[in-house]
């Protein structure tokens, strides 16, 4: 299944996402679009299992990323900016 947003109008400037799940194979995978007018210092992405498992491991742009919280299924980005991609392993 697949989520998508474009062109959301915020404070720090338009911000896209899409979300697309693979959990029946352990990971949901996301690609965001960091807003550029006003750079914000972190973005909080949350991304829930349709089973309500913990986060176990976090990639962004392919490097492991430990920033993020498994029990409120939250990941904090930081120091990235444009188009990045996230991957949440269960």
């Amino acid at each position: 299944k697949r989520i998508a947003v474009k062109n959301a109008p915020t404070h720090f400037g338009a911000v896209a996402y899409e979300i697309v799940s693979d959990a029946d194979n352990g990971r949901i995978g996301a690609t965001v679009e960091m807003p550029s007018r006003n750079r914000t210092a972190s973005v909080l992405l949350r991304i829930r299992h349709p089973k309500a498992l913990p986060i176990k491991s976090v990639t962004v742009n392919a490097k492991p990323w430990t920033d993020f919280d498994a029990a409120k299924e939250a990941i904090r980005l930081h120091d990235v900016a444009g188009t990045i991609k996230v991957e949440a392993g269960y």
